[in-house]
């Protein structure tokens, strides 16, 4: 069984920007920190010492106050150690108003932690957090120095580059905000061919940096832009891989010391930092050079480090649902096609989006659960939690399972949700760094619509080319495109001949009907000018074709029996009022795609 060092981001309810509410309440700087001499404890209402995640219970007290300093919030004792929050922070008679001097700034305490905080009583006192059962278990966290520690930056040789936001770079005056900028490493070191061995932040603006990711990109092409620019969870479709990920209380990264990932000639050339700006107090003067710094030498290591990506890649989430789970399997035949003798596994991460609250990876071997590379029960996508193997990586073997699990909340979305790249859609992605790189032939394994992978044919519900739909040139070459160019009109009307048409290819090409065929149309949507052309030229059509086959396929119901008709309680006939409302439904979805193509083109 792998050794693991679990390197965690304590998670939040709605995580803030501490130092803005460091002011609004009295000695909100200087609170010291119970077991560092001479620090403080930065972020007074959390759980973390930096600030930012779960809140502790002074925090959750000054939150149900509206976030100011209230005379109930001073008098209360929020951490049950016999002193008021006001006793504690200097304001015992509970006067104290913003931007005014307290009337006490030594012997301040805490008023989250029990004091004397290592006492017996203290220690054993429960806590609302979900990883930390007691005191004892959340100071033991907090008391760790957390120095940067990478034994192999100090080697010889090695050199360092930063991917930090050009300087001067003004925050837009909104709570929220992403802000991407790409980077051409060959104009940034001589052409050679290095190995990438250890990543660290880069922190410019405490007051706004929230979080962090370094990314690679395969397409060499977005780097001619290299200003920054306002992005979303990703910069771009072509760099998604992730090879670094920073937020409060993370020191770095620190790849394993047999590995290293290639950059410059015959590796990745361009990268992407994407940093995450948290401005609640809407302020216009803030400016950030954040980012970070990779430390990358010429003297190659024994082993090519990858980014193994796998979970769901296309699922719809239903709004006002308090829990939605979507399960993914990289099954045991893919497995065996893809990893030769095994992949070792030197940490992992999850990635959702604001919806997200669970996310695990689990590993099944012979149908026995064997590890949890990931196992989040409460996930924060500002928040990420960092598994390590770094003693002993972890093995996955030909024939293993990889199961991905993601629940989410829509309890407070009016829509649905769908898969996708924007802040406000949804993802369920693992990621795993591992070495060899060789060892493994595909760079994911991931499952489409209705449970599809790549790697095994049999899931593919008989559309032998499923992945040709994304090619551009496959798409123009084919008899389908030629006949829906000749008989049909982008959306409409519809001709007899393009109906004919359209009917005679879904009874010939099972690609074109059911599960397959939505996750197709998305694929050709995105894929290319002739995909958005057969999809509009689909669409003149689609209340026709839907008739049509459902005539088809209600006669042959007719033929076999006669559906039962509904009834309410008492026994009266209702009527067979489901076709319709299918039909309404089916009519409804095909209007407002026409328009959206309309709209989109």
């Amino acid at each position: 069984m792998a050794i693991r060092i679990i390197v965690s981001v304590l998670l939040a309810s709605c995580v803030t920007s501490y130092r803005i509410y460091q002011k609004r309440i009295p000695n909100g700087d200087s609170v010291p920190h119970p077991c560092k001499a001479n620090n403080v404890w930065e972020g007074v209402g959390h759980f973390n010492d930096e600030g930012a995640g779960f809140r502790n219970v002074f925090g959750e007290d000054f939150e149900k106050e509206g976030k100011i300093w209230t005379e109930a919030l001073c008098r209360k004792d929020s951490d049950g150690d016999g002193l008021t929050n006001g006793q504690e922070l200097g304001d015992p008679e509970c006067v104290w108003k913003e931007n005014t001097l307290p009337s006490r700034h030594v012997n301040i305490t805490h008023p989250g932690i029990c004091d004397p905080w290592n006492s017996p009583n203290c220690l054993s006192k429960n806590t609302s957090h979900s990883r930390y059962y007691n005191q004892e278990e959340w100071m033991k966290e907090m008391c760790k120095q957390r120095d940067f520690i990478c034994p192999g930056i100090n080697e010889t040789d090695v050199h360092t580059v930063n991917f930090t936001i050009a300087p001067g770079t003004r925050v837009p005056a909104k709570e929220t905000i992403y802000m991407c900028q790409y980077f051409d490493f060959r104009k940034m070191a001589p052409q050679d061919e290095y190995h990438l061995i250890a990543v660290k932040p880069i922190q410019d603006n405490k007051y706004v940096i929230h979080h962090m990711k370094l990314f690679a990109c395969t397409d060499d092409s977005v780097s001619v832009n290299q200003e920054p620019f306002l992005c979303g969870a990703h910069p771009s479709p072509s760099c998604t891989t992730e090879l670094s990920v920073w937020s409060v209380g993370l020191t770095g990264d620190c790849y394993h010391a047999m590995t290293g990932i290639t950059i410059g000639n015959r590796g990745f050339k361009t990268f992407a930092i994407s940093v995450h700006w948290n401005n609640p107090d809407i302020r216009s003067d803030w400016i950030d050079s954040s980012g970070m710094m990779a430390y990358f030498t010429n003297k190659k290591r024994p082993h090519e480090a990858g980014t193994y990506s796998l979970g769901p890649w296309q699922f719809l989430l239903p709004p006002r649902q308090p829990s939605v789970s979507i399960t993914s399997t990289c099954p045991s035949q893919c497995t065996r096609k893809i990893i030769k003798n095994y992949m070792n596994v030197t940490s992992a991460w999850n990635h959702m989006h604001l919806a997200g609250k669970q996310m695990s990876i689990k590993i099944v071997r012979n149908k026995t659960e064997v590890l949890y590379l990931t196992n989040e029960m409460t996930y924060n996508y500002d928040s990420p939690e960092l598994m390590l193997y770094s003693e002993n990586p972890f093995q996955i073997l030909p024939g293993d399972e990889i199961i991905t699990k993601c629940t989410y909340s829509t309890s407070k979305r009016n829509s649905a949700t769908i898969a996708g790249q924007s802040t406000f859609d949804e993802m369920c992605t693992g990621f795993l760094i591992y070495y060899p790189k060789e060892n493994v032939e595909n760079l994911d394994c991931f499952t489409y619509g209705p449970d599809v992978n790549r790697c095994d044919m049999s899931t593919y519900q008989g559309c032998s080319n499923l992945f040709n739909y994304s090619n551009t040139e496959w798409l123009n070459s084919t008899q389908m495109y030629r006949d829906l160019v000749s008989n049909c009109r982008r959306y409409g009307p519809c001709f007899k001949e393009c109906l004919d048409s359209i009917l005679r290819l879904k009874n010939s090409n099972p690609c074109l009907n059911g599960e397959i065929f939505d996750y197709i149309k998305q694929h050709m949507w995105y894929s290319s000018v002739i995909g958005q052309e057969l999809l509009s030229l689909f669409s003149s059509c689609a209340v026709e074709v839907y008739k049509a086959l459902e005539n088809t396929n209600t006669a042959s119901t007719n033929t076999a029996t006669a559906p039962t008709p509904n009834k309410d309680t008492a026994g009266n006939n209702l009527g067979t009022t489901t076709k319709p409302l299918v039909l309404t439904f089916y009519l409804v979805i095909a209007f407002v795609f026409s328009i959206f193509i309309h709209m989109s083109s």
